[in-house]
């Protein structure tokens, strides 16, 4: 398949190798959004059989007023928000340092870098859990806010807002329970 509207025409069509395709195209960025919203191996990996179900499911919806791309992402982000407000406990903290990647310049994992992001995730995991997930997609994703608008449904402003506020609730967090924000510099 060349375009995502002739995919998307064979998936409602039935065929089921264009659902492969679409699922094959996907599923590392579907994994990793459930992992940064949950951070939990096992459940990130059932959110996102989820949102391959929920897409399949929806495909005949789909309109095409948003990239597909967008389209997937906002159903793996709600399921994955669906999650959290289902298990109404808070997240073991100590399983969150999989998202990281520094590397220092011997390919060594920089311990120090290491150790400030685990404070950080333990910092963004004490906020509201949508407040937590913009800051996810916008930092951690780089996405951007056209984008974190097109899978959350919020408007711009409501967006920039949001994550002006959440960024300043975070930085009471990192002051009071770790010390000074200078550290997270």
């Amino acid at each position: 398949m060349t375009s995502e509207t002739q995919l998307i025409q064979a998936i409602k069509s039935g065929d089921q190798a264009a659902y492969k395709q679409l699922v094959t195209q996907h599923q590392d960025y579907v994994y990793s959004v459930c992992m940064s919203v949950l951070k939990n191996r096992d459940e990130a990996l059932e959110a996102a059989q989820d949102t391959f179900v929920k897409v399949f499911r929806s495909i005949s919806k789909f309109d095409h007023k948003a990239k597909l791309t967008s389209w997937i992402y906002t159903i793996a982000y709600r399921t994955c928000l669906d999650y959290i407000r289902k298990r109404k406990k808070t997240v073991d903290l100590e399983n969150a340092n999989h998202s990281i990647s520094a590397l220092d310049q011997s390919g060594e994992l920089n311990l120090e870098k290491r150790e400030l992001h685990k404070l950080l995730e333990q910092a963004i995991d004490k906020l509201k859990v949508d407040d937590a997930g913009l800051i996810r997609l916008f930092y951690f994703k780089e996405m951007s806010l056209k984008e974190i608008v097109e899978i959350t449904g919020l408007s711009e402003s409501n967006v920039k807002v949001r994550i002006f506020r959440a960024r300043k609730v975070l930085a009471e967090i990192i002051e009071k329970d770790f010390g000074d924000i200078q550290n997270f510099r």
